[in-house]
């Protein structure tokens, strides 16, 4: 059995076994430049059309979103025999394998070199669709979030709380950010996410004829006073000065919070949280 083992070993080192063409040593190599450009410059971003994911899990949860990858990179010094499992089967003959070693991973990751693989990724259109390719059940409207882990903890909550697609402020961080897919947990591929100019949004959901709601600390209207149904959309603003003026000149209802502590606010992912599992409640959707 151990001679069974340490055969299969040897199998999975040879290039011929992974479809691995090269092994990147170097730091300096233009493909770890490269990598490093796409993960730390919005602009190379959007340039290029690519974007990077890091880990195994996010990248399984973009898989099962059938997602497909241009290139995957991995250290096999991070990786367990699972995943080595993974990559051969999921991309062998079908995405190009390259291995880096440990000084190139480092480089190349947003963790700081503890990555067992990254992942590169076209990015997709987020433009606003028809009002009739979207179900208006939940909406949820984000403007102006300001940080990228922030931007992704949201998606997760939206996802798990069952909002039906999100609508970003252009003014929002880039949906494309790493850290967002790694808050995200690669769950920010699991929803309809879309783009556009506050007026454009604005523009949209009143000609959807939806429930529009925004959210603050400085009203007196209490969420748990309001009855709800499908064809709601909630605004949520910035994590430091909340909903601006574009907003709140528009919104008819504003609702906030009830607090018991002497905290005056939650942040931002909280908050969207209680706001969507207040809505689920009182509509029986849970």
């Amino acid at each position: 059995m151990q001679n069974e083992f340490n055969g299969l070993a040897l199998i999975r080192q040879s290039p011929f076994y992974w479809g691995v063409m090269i092994t990147i040593e170097s730091m300096s190599n233009p493909k770890i430049k490269e990598l490093v450009r796409l993960r730390k410059s919005s602009r190379r971003r959007k340039e290029l059309g690519l974007f990077l994911v890091e880990g195994r899990r996010e990248i399984v949860a973009m898989l099962e979103n059938t997602i497909d990858f241009e290139e995957i990179y991995f250290c096999r010094k991070h990786m367990t025999e699972d995943s080595l499992d993974m990559v051969i089967d999921k991309f062998n003959g079908k995405t190009e394998i390259i291995e880096l070693t440990t000084g190139p991973m480092k480089k190349a990751s947003y963790r700081n070199g503890s990555c067992e693989m990254i992942g590169v990724v076209k990015t997709w259109d987020l433009h606003l669709p028809k009002i009739e390719e979207v179900d208006k059940e939940l909406i949820l409207v984000l403007d102006e979030v300001e940080k990228p882990g922030n931007l992704g903890s949201i998606l997760r909550t939206a996802e798990a709380m069952g909002v039906k697609a999100v609508f970003l402020s252009d003014s929002c961080v880039d949906y494309f950010n790493p850290n967002t897919v790694r808050s995200s947990m690669g769950l920010f591929s699991s929803l309809p996410v879309y783009s556009g100019t506050k007026n454009e949004i604005w523009d949209w959901l009143c000609s959807a004829e939806l429930r529009i709601i925004g959210t603050s600390s400085n009203v007196t209207s209490d969420i748990n006073e309001l009855e709800f149904s499908n064809g709601t959309a909630f605004v949520m603003g910035s994590e430091s000065v909340g909903l601006g003026d574009f907003w709140t000149k528009r919104l008819k209802e504003m609702v906030a919070i009830p607090m018991v502590g002497r905290a005056s606010s939650l942040n931002l992912n909280a908050a969207t949280a209680c706001i969507l599992m207040e809505f689920n409640r009182k509509s029986n959707r849970v």
